[in-house]
């Protein structure tokens, strides 16, 4: 009996351990990861990667955020005081932005629960659908 304790309380630091976050080379993100960070930030290098579970944060030399799924595709870009590039937003999204705030830029997005969650150099929280369509603010 000892001996089954042993052996369980090791596979679950064993299952502990591996789901921990920790550090890859930019090599080990998915391909349609590395695609999108060389298509919106073109000559920014990256910081760092680390892998969380499922999930892969990455951050440029410039402090921008991002998070991927597993296959690649993105769940959150923070630029920080930046914009965030063009083409990231759904096309209906960004032009609703620039007719309705047209000082005011986006520097955060996150996709999340099929919604879209935008966040404005002012700190305005805006919220799309998955379509981009504006459904309301965030406060």
């Amino acid at each position: 009996m000892k001996k089954f304790f042993a052996i369980l309380s090791t596979v679950l630091l064993l299952g502990l351990f591996s789901s921990c976050d920790r550090t890859v080379s930019v090599d080990k993100l998915p391909n349609q990861a590395k695609q999108f960070i060389t298509a919106k930030f073109n000559g920014t290098e990256v910081l760092s990667v680390r892998k969380d579970g499922l999930k892969y944060e990455v951050v440029l030399f410039d402090g921008t955020e991002m998070e991927f799924k597993s296959n690649g595709q993105w769940i959150k870009v923070d630029c920080g005081l930046n914009p965030l590039p063009d083409g990231i937003l759904p096309a209906n999204t960004a032009q609703f932005l620039s007719t309705k705030f047209p000082v005011n830029y986006p520097t955060h997005v996150k996709y999340e629960h099929k919604r879209y969650e935008v966040e404005l150099e002012n700190d305005l929280d805006l919220v799309f659908d998955k379509n981009g369509n504006f459904t309301g603010s965030d406060d």
